[in-house]
């Protein structure tokens, strides 16, 4: 395992142990020599130079023969907005990306407020933006196409900014954000109430979702629809819910990393506590139903 946070491992550990498997932790650009057939996971950081060294960790791990576990969009596209877009748009709210300073002037000057406006970059809700009327939407693209606006890389701490493009989303009204995981067959629900002195969608490690009724029903059906077009078995997505409609806003490789030990839990499309996640993930690992090889699709079919 590649855990570029230093926060997931000793969990995973931890839960690797229960099922008999040996551990070991690993930087990148390290020999890997007979650890075809093993286990292979990584947990990129989001400093874009720590990013690109993680990408190719991956890359060694599966090329020395390692089973890894997430698909390598997910490796590829964490903490890309863009590219993430690009892909899955018929999954997202309506959006429209400008690298032309006329006519992303000309676009808030007609838009509907408020608008988002995001980077590329920035996990865990960094760098999105609410613009509140036009005179906010002009400023704003006058700074992006000027000096830039400063973007944050999550917790990595490392800053950088966002000039040349204007990339802005609908805004859809929202008290709750939703996150979905895929852990092979299993799945895993949590909730956030957002602030109301922030009202930017925003997941992570937050309330989990242990009863089902008809609206989890349905966003586990959507989901679903998701995991299986995009040909990913391991898995985040942040949601948000429009009347009947549900809205992908990106995919994420962040979950929960709590360390209490639990009972074994039988792996079918429930819901799961923080603590039992990697316990699933190896537990559907044993079952053959994750270390994925896809060819995923990019539309949302009907």
């Amino acid at each position: 395992m590649l855990d570029g946070r230093n926060v997931w491992w000793r969990a995973a550990f931890k839960a690797a142990a229960r099922f008999g498997y040996e551990t070991r932790l690993v930087k990148g650009g390290e020999p890997l020599e007979g650890a075809a057939g093993a286990v292979g996971f990584v947990r990129p950081t989001a400093e874009p130079v720590g990013l690109r060294a993680h990408r190719a960790a991956y890359r060694d791990m599966k090329g020395a023969g390692l089973r890894m576990v997430q698909d390598d969009r997910q490796i590829d596209w964490y903490d890309d907005k863009l590219a993430q877009w690009e892909l899955w748009k018929d999954w997202m709210p309506e959006s429209w990306l400008f690298t032309d300073k006329a006519k992303a002037l000309a676009f808030v000057q007609k838009a509907t407020y408020p608008l988002v406006s995001k980077a590329s970059e920035g996990a865990s809700s960094t760098n999105v933006r609410i613009l509140h009327n036009e005179r906010e939407g002009v400023r704003h693209v006058m700074e992006l196409f000027g000096r830039g606006v400063i973007v944050h890389h999550c917790a990595a701490g490392a800053r950088s900014r966002q000039r040349g493009y204007a990339f802005f989303q609908r805004f859809i009204p929202h008290d709750v954000t939703w996150r979905v995981n895929a852990i092979g067959n299993g799945r895993a629900v949590f909730r956030r109430f957002n602030y109301a002195n922030k009202p930017v969608a925003q997941t992570g490690n937050v309330a989990p979702v242990m009863q089902m009724d008809a609206t989890v029903e349905s966003l586990l059906d959507f989901a679903d629809g998701f995991f299986k077009a995009a040909g990913t078995g391991w898995c985040a997505l942040d949601v948000l819910q429009e009347g009947d409609r549900w809205t992908i806003l990106e995919t994420s490789l962040a979950w929960p990393w709590n360390e209490k030990d639990h009972a074994d839990t039988p792996i079918f499309r429930t819901l799961y506590p923080w603590g039992q996640l990697w316990h699933a993930m190896f537990a559907e690992i044993e079952a053959g139903r994750l270390a994925v090889a896809s060819s995923p699709s990019t539309s949302r079919g009907t």
